[in-house]
C-alpha cells in the first residue's frame, strides 16, 4: 500500500522523492518516524495521518476518504477528497479511539490520535514544521505577526499541542523510545517536550521542512538538533561579547559625539553585524576568499569599519568633513572641466583585506549603493560573478567568491527586484553559487507597520517559493545569531544554494537618528525606550553564568572607547589623499576624467577581417543547421568575399570576435540574445536534430582568444541590468553587453539606470563600460515597440548646452572623458564596429547607451564595406552628406537636414524621388556628447544654407520620428544654436519636423503611422511655405517647427 500512496501522494503535489523513500522503508520494515521525518510538507503530515486512522478504523473516516484510499489501494486512478486547508482541517477534526500501546515496544503505530510511539512521532514532526511559529525570535517580545487573525494567521499552532497527538497530562512522565540527538535511547515526554522547544522554539526558529530535497533536510537537522548548534565554551562566548562590544561602541561613539547628525546606525541590531563576521570566518575556514557585500544604508557605516575594514579615522574624518578639500575640488574644476559630486557616507562602498584571528584573509568588499532599496542586490551578484569568472569560472571557484546582501523587512517583502534576484540564483551564466540573504527586522518600514507591509506572516516568506532555509533568529542573543549565520556559511559553501537569515530585532531611534518614531508607533517605542542594549543584556548573562566578571568586560569596554577616542583625534590631521576612493587593482593605469587619455586605434587587418568573417559562416559538418538559416550564413559568405556589403550583425559579430583574439572577454545577456529579438544574431544557433548548441564566436580557431558568452537571460529588466552592471566594475577588459527585447523595456530598469549606469561615476569615482542595446524606430508597431525613450537618457547626459566648446583636436576624445555617458543612434554597421571596439581601446570606461535598429538588420542600403572597419578607419561621431555629388557642391544646397538612425535612410529615399539634389542630409551617430565641433564643421560647409532671422526658423533642420516632446529635439536644439553662435557667430533659429507632442510615444493605427511618417519625410525635403510669415504646422500630424 505504502508504495501505491506513495504514488497517489506524487500526483497530488506531495513530494514524490521523499514519499517513495517512505514507501520503501515500509515495505522494508518501517524505521521510527524521526527517520522518515526528512520527507517534506505538512499535507504528506496530514495525508498519512488520514491513511493511518483508516486503516486503524475505517468508520472513524468520512465515507469519501474511505473511498479514496481503497482506490488507491486498489491501484485505481482516484482524486484526492480535500487539499491545501481542507486537507489540513480533515486531518485535525478527525478522531480515533485509543490505540494499541503507550511507549516504544512492538511495532510503531502511526495513529496520530495514539498517546503511543505514532503520536510521538507526529509531535516531533510537527515541531520540526512549525516549531519556528512559536520561536522566541523577538527581543521585544511582541511576535506581533503572529496576531494577524485577518490573514489566516494564528498564534498557537495546535499541532504544537501534545493534546492534539492523544497525549494527556498523565502522559508527560512516560517513557518513551525515542531517537533525537541529545536525548538517550528512551526519555519522558516531558524530556523530549523540552528537548523540542530548545531546538526549534528557542532563539532561532528554523523553517526548512518546504525544501524539497531529503538529503538537505537531514543535512540541516543534524545540525539544529545537535547539542553542539549553540556554542558553550567561555573562549567561544567571550570572542562573541568582543565582537558585540566592538559594534555597540562604535554606534554608542557615534551618539555621543553626533548625537543629531543622521547616521543610520544598526542600533538594535548589533548582534547582526557580529554575525556576519562570524559568517564571513566560517566562510573563510570552508575555502571561502573573497565576500562581496550589497546593503541598504541601516548599519552601512558600521559594516565598512567593523567587517569590510575601513580605518576609524577616516570613517571619523567623513564625520568632521575634513576628509576632502573642498578648496581643492573647486579650484581643480575650474580647470578640468569636471566636478566630482562624492556621496553621502551612508552610501560608499570600499574593498579591503581582512585578516582573522586564526591567520585567514579575505578581500571583502561593500557595493556603494543609493537610498533605492534592493537595487544594489544584483549589481552584487554581478560583481561576485564576474570574480568568479577571472578565478577560473568553475563550480569550485564559486565557493571561493560569497556574495552577502543585506534587506530590511519591509523591502525584502514589498521590492519586486527580490523576486528577480532570487529567480537569478540558478540560471546558467548568473548562478553565483548562494547568496547569503540577511534580512534585518526592525518591525517596521519607515512609518509603517508590518501589518500593512505584507500578507504573509514573515517577510521573509518569498524564500519559501525557492526551496531556501530560513533562519530567524533573536538579534538579542548574539551567541543564537552567531550561529545562525555560521550555519548560513556551511549551507552555502556545502549545496551553493542561497539561504536566508532573518534576525529579528528594532530600530532604537526611528527612521533616523534625529526622528521621532513615537508619532507613529507610540506602544511599540514605550517598549523600545525600556529596553537595554544587547551588549548589556548579552553581557549580563555572561557575568551570570560566571564566564567572565564584570571587571573583565569593564576592561574590554575601556580599551574599545579609548581606541575610538584616538582615532577621532587622530582624524583631525586626516590626509584626503589617504581617502581616494578605492579603485580594484584591476582597474590600475586607467585614468580618471580630469587625467589625460590617450587614443587608440580601432580599425583591424583586413585580412584578419576577412578570416573572421569566414569562420563566421562555417558550422561543423555533422552540425544540423537550420534551412533557413543555411541560406543566411551561405550569404554571410558571399558578402565577406565580395567585402562591400557586411551587414549589421556580421560587423557586431566581427567587432566581437576581434575584442577576444585580443584577450577581452565579451559578455551579451538579455531574452533573446542568441538569436536576437529580430532573429537577426544567430551567434548561438541549434542543432536541429538533437538541439546541441553551436557558438560561432567560441569557435574562431584562430589563435588564443578570450571566452565568449551570450546568454539569454529570465524576462528581467531591472535585475538583469544591475547584475551586467556589476560584472562591468569588476574588470575593464571586459566587453559587457545587456540588450533589451525592445528599448521600450528598458523603462522598468529605470531606477538602475538612474541611480547607477548614468550617476555612479560622478557619486562613487566607479566606472564602467556597459554597453545597453535599446531596439529602437517607428515602424507602425505602438506605443511599448517603438520608442527607447532617447530623451530620458538625452536629460541625464551631464553635458552642459551653454559650454563653449573649444572646438580643436581630441576635442570628441575629451568630451567623452568628461561626460557621463554616451548615447548613439547610429546609421552604419562598420560606425556601430569601432564604438564597440572602441569601448574597450580607451584607457577610460564610460557606459554606451544605443538606440539599436530594427529594420536596419535587413535593409540593403544598410551596410558597409570591409575598408570602413580597416586600419584607417575608425568612429564617426557624424557623419556627413554620403552622395557625393551633394557633397562635393556646397553651394548648391539651401536645406540642410539633420537626423539619427533609420530616419536617415527614409530621408535618402525621398530625396531620391524628388532628385532634390539642393538638400544635404547629415546624420548624428554619437548624439551625447554632443559632437559641436562637427556639427560647426557641417554648418559651415553649406553656408547657403539659411539660419534665420533670429526670430524666425531658417532652412537648418532637425527631422526625427519621435514627438515633439521626446525624442532628441530638446536636447539637440540649444546645442546646435551654441554651435552657431560660438563657433559662426550666427544667431540660429533652429527648424523642427517631426511629429506632434504626444502623451503616447506612437499611434497603434498603421495607417496613421504611414500618414505621419510620409508627411515629416516629405516636409523635411520639399519644405513648405509658412503663411503670414508665422511657423506653422504644415500638418495636423506633425508638431510646431520651432
Amino acid at each position: 500500500m505504502y508504495s501505491v500512496l506513495a504514488a497517489s501522494l506524487k500526483a497530488h503535489g506531495v513530494r514524490g522523492g521523499s514519499r517513495a523513500a517512505l514507501a520503501a522503508k515500509c515495505a522494508a520494515g518501517r524505521r521510527t518516524f524521526y527517520d522518515d521525518a526528512v520527507a517534506s510538507g505538512s499535507n504528506a503530515l496530514y495525508l498519512e495521518n488520514l491513511y493511518t486512522q483508516w486503516q486503524a478504523d475505517p468508520s472513524k473516516l468520512d465515507a469519501k476518504w474511505g473511498d479514496y484510499f481503497a482506490s488507491i489501494e486498489a491501484g485505481k486512478k482516484a482524486a484526492q477528497p480535500a487539499g491545501g486547508s481542507a486537507l489540513r482541517n480533515a486531518a485535525m477534526e478527525s478522531k480515533l479511539g485509543s490505540a494499541a500501546g503507550a511507549g516504544g515496544a512492538g511495532p510503531v503505530s502511526m495513529v496520530p490520535g495514539s498517546s503511543g510511539a505514532g503520536g510521538l512521532q507526529n509531535l516531533i514532526r510537527a515541531y520540526q514544521v512549525r516549531g519556528h511559529e512559536i520561536a522566541n525570535v523577538d527581543p521585544l517580545g511582541l511576535h506581533s505577526w503572529r496576531e494577524w487573525s485577518e490573514k489566516g494567521i494564528n498564534p498557537n499552532p495546535p499541532e504544537l499541542d501534545p493534546s492534539y497527538h492523544g497525549f494527556s497530562q498523565a502522559d508527560l512522565d512516560k517513557t518513551f523510545d525515542v531517537n533525537f540527538s541529545g536525548l538517550g535511547k528512551s526519555a519522558t515526554l516531558k524530556d523530549i517536550l523540552e528537548t523540542l522547544k530548545g531546538t526549534y522554539c528557542g532563539s532561532v526558529g528554523v523553517e526548512y521542512m518546504h525544501i524539497g530535497d531529503a538529503t538537505k533536510l537531514d543535512w540541516i537537522r543534524s545540525r539544529v538538533e545537535s547539542p553542539s548548534f549553540m556554542p558553550k565554551d567561555k573562549e567561544k562566548l567571550l570572542k562573541v561579547y568582543k565582537e558585540l562590544l566592538t559594534v555597540d561602541t562604535f554606534e554608542q561613539f557615534l551618539t555621543a559625539q553626533y548625537k543629531t547628525t543622521k547616521r543610520f546606525g544598526v542600533d538594535g541590531g548589533e548582534a547582526a553585524v557580529s554575525g556576519i563576521n562570524a559568517c564571513i570566518e566560517k566562510a573563510a575556514e570552508l575555502g571561502m576568499s573573497e565576500v562581496v557585500i550589497g546593503m541598504p544604508h541601516r548599519g552601512r557605516l558600521n559594516i565598512l569599519t567593523n567587517v569590510v575594514g575601513k580605518s576609524l579615522t577616516q570613517m571619523f574624518a567623513e564625520f568632521k568633513g575634513n576628509h576632502y578639500d573642498f578648496d581643492t575640488i573647486v579650484n581643480n574644476s575650474e580647470g578640468d572641466g569636471w566636478l566630482f559630486a562624492g556621496d553621502v557616507k551612508y552610501h560608499l562602498g570600499t574593498s579591503n583585506v581582512k585578516v582573522f584571528e586564526n591567520g585567514k584573509t579575505i578581500t571583502a568588499t561593500l557595493e556603494a549603493n543609493p537610498s533605492h532599496l534592493e537595487t544594489v542586490n544584483t549589481v552584487t551578484l554581478g560583481r561576485a560573478r564576474a570574480k568568479q569568472y577571472y578565478l577560473g569560472n568553475t563550480k569550485e571557484t564559486r565557493k571561493r567568491v560569497m556574495p552577502v546582501v543585506f534587506h530590511g523587512d519591509a523591502s525584502f517583502a514589498g521590492q519586486g527586484v527580490v523576486y528577480e534576484t532570487l529567480q537569478l540564483a540558478h540560471v546558467q551564466e548568473f548562478d553565483v553559487g548562494g547568496t547569503i540573504h540577511v534580512i534585518i527586522n526592525n518591525q517596521v518600514g519607515f512609518t509603517t507597520d508590518p501589518v500593512d507591509d505584507r500578507s504573509t506572516m514573515y517577510s521573509s516568506d518569498l524564500g519559501k517559493a525557492f526551496n531556501l532555509p530560513i533562519l530567524h533568529v533573536n538579534g538579542d542573543d548574539p551567541v543564537a545569531v552567531n550561529s545562525a549565520f555560521e550555519l548560513a556559511a556551511e549551507w552555502r559553501q556545502q549545496w551553493q544554494h542561497d539561504v536566508i537569515v532573518e534576525v529579528v530585532c528594532y530600530r532604537r531611534f526611528g527612521h533616523n537618528e534625529t526622528d521621532a518614531p513615537e508619532y507613529t508607533q507610540p506602544v511599540l517605542y514605550k517598549t523600545i525606550n525600556k529596553h537595554p542594549r544587547c551588549e548589556a543584556i548579552y553581557g549580563q548573562k555572561l557575568v551570570a553564568a560566571g564566564i567572565a566578571s564584570q571587571q573583565e568586560l569593564d576592561g574590554i569596554k575601556t580599551a574599545l572607547w579609548k581606541n575610538h577616542e584616538e582615532a577621532f583625534a587622530a582624524a583631525d590631521s586626516f590626509d584626503p589623499k589617504e581617502g581616494v576612493d578605492w579603485v580594484a587593482t584591476k582597474w590600475e593605469g586607467f585614468v580618471r576624467p580630469t587625467d589625460k587619455s590617450s587614443a587608440h586605434p580601432t580599425g583591424v587587418d583586413l585580412e584578419l577581417l576577412t578570416k573572421i568573417g569566414l569562420k563566421l559562416s562555417e558550422v561543423p559538418a555533422s552540425f544540423k543547421v537550420h534551412a533557413g538559416l543555411k541560406r543566411q550564413l551561405a550569404k554571410k559568405k558571399e558578402d565577406v568575399v565580395g567585402g562591400q556589403t557586411i551587414d549589421w550583425a556580421t560587423a557586431e559579430a566581427m567587432a566581437m570576435a576581434t575584442l577576444l583574439l585580443e584577450g577581452n572577454h565579451v559578455r551579451i545577456t538579455g531574452q533573446d540574445v542568441q538569436r536576437g529579438t529580430f532573429a537577426h544574431r544567430h551567434c548561438v544557433i541549434k542543432d536541429q536534430t538533437d538541439g546541441s548548441d553551436h557558438c560561432f564566436l567560441n569557435n574562431l580557431g584562430l589563435g588564443p582568444q578570450e571566452n565568449f558568452v551570450a546568454q539569454n537571460s529570465i524576462l528581467s529588466e531591472y535585475a538583469v541590468t544591475g547584475f551586467e552592471l556589476g560584472f562591468s566594475y569588476e574588470n575593464p577588459r571586459a566587453l559587457v553587453i545587456w540588450e533589451a527585447q525592445f528599448g521600450d523595456f528598458a523603462n522598468t530598469a529605470q531606477v538602475m539606470i538612474d541611480q547607477f549606469v548614468s550617476a555612479g561615476e560622478h557619486k562613487w569615482l566607479q566606472q564602467s563600460g556597459i554597453v545597453m542595446l535599446l531596439p529602437h524606430g517607428y515602424m507602425g508597431q505602438g506605443a511599448e515597440h517603438s520608442s527607447c525613450r532617447l530623451e530620458r537618457f538625452l536629460q541625464l547626459s551631464d553635458d552642459d548646452e551653454d559650454d563653449i566648446p573649444n572646438f580643436e583636436n581630441d576635442f570628441g576624445r575629451e568630451q567623452v572623458q568628461k561626460a557621463n555617458w554616451q548615447v548613439m543612434n547610429i546609421t552604419t554597421p562598420g560606425n556601430y564596429f569601432h564604438a564597440l571596439r572602441r569601448q574597450q581601446h580607451r584607457d577610460f570606461r564610460k557606459p554606451l547607451i544605443v538606440a539599436s535598429p530594427k529594420n536596419l538588420f535587413r535593409l540593403r542600403q544598410c551596410v558597409s564595406p570591409l575598408s570602413a572597419m580597416g586600419p584607417d578607419s575608425r568612429f564617426k561621431r557624424l557623419i556627413g552628406e554620403r552622395d557625393e555629388k551633394i557633397a562635393n557642391n556646397p553651394e548648391k544646397v539651401d536645406r540642410l537636414i539633420f537626423c539619427s538612425g533609420k530616419l536617415y535612410y527614409e530621408l535618402v529615399a525621398e530625396r531620391e524621388k524628388h532628385n532634390a539634389t539642393n538638400v544635404a542630409i547629415v546624420s548624428i551617430e554619437q548624439i551625447s556628447p554632443f559632437p559641436f565641433d562637427r556639427v560647426k564643421q557641417e554648418m559651415d560647409k553649406y553656408s547657403n544654407v539659411s539660419m534665420g532671422d533670429g526670430l524666425h526658423p531658417g532652412s537648418v533642420i532637425w527631422c526625427q520620428e519621435e514627438p515633439k516632446n521626446m525624442g532628441c529635439w530638446t536636447y539637440v536644439k540649444p546645442r546646435f544654436v551654441t554651435t552657431a553662435r560660438e563657433g559662426l557667430d550666427k544667431d540660429m533659429v533652429m527648424r523642427y519636423i517631426g511629429r506632434r507632442a504626444s502623451a503616447s510615444p506612437a499611434t497603434g493605427y498603421p495607417k496613421l503611422h504611414n500618414a505621419e511618417q510620409e508627411a515629416l519625410v516629405t516636409d523635411a525635403i520639399l519644405g513648405h511655405v509658412d503663411s503670414d510669415g508665422k511657423v506653422n504646422r504644415p500638418s495636423s500630424l506633425l508638431g510646431h517647427q520651432t
